[in-house]
């Protein structure tokens, strides 16, 4: 199954600023369990002035389209957010990958 991985780059000096908007946004914008199953709520890593957040989300079977819309207008609300820098990024499992170049999967 392929997984969305986000990447958020926040200033540090807008941090409060972003924590906020993510409660909001999670409210907005609960999990969607038919679409996507939850792998890493979000990790964070402070380097000097930015902090850098990651999540990932599995997709269910045929709802890539719709995750993927779904995540994006999760993210509107942060474009007001000064300096914040997103990145939204599908990656696929290693026997989806192998398919996609026409080899069989390794059992």
């Amino acid at each position: 199954m392929p997984y969305i991985i986000v990447t958020a780059y926040i200033p540090l000096t807008q941090g409060t600023e972003s924590a906020e908007k993510y409660m909001e946004v999670r409210k907005e914008f609960p999990i969607d369990r038919s679409l996507t199953k939850e792998v890493l709520q979000g990790a964070i890593k402070v380097k000097r002035d930015m902090i850098k957040s990651i999540s990932v989300s599995e997709v269910k079977p045929g709802k890539l389209d719709e995750a993927l819309v779904r995540q994006q207008n999760s993210m509107i609300p942060f474009h007001d957010i000064e300096g914040y820098e997103y990145k939204i990024e599908v990656y696929f499992s290693y026997p989806e990958s192998f398919g996609m170049v026409g080899l069989k999967s390794p059992e």
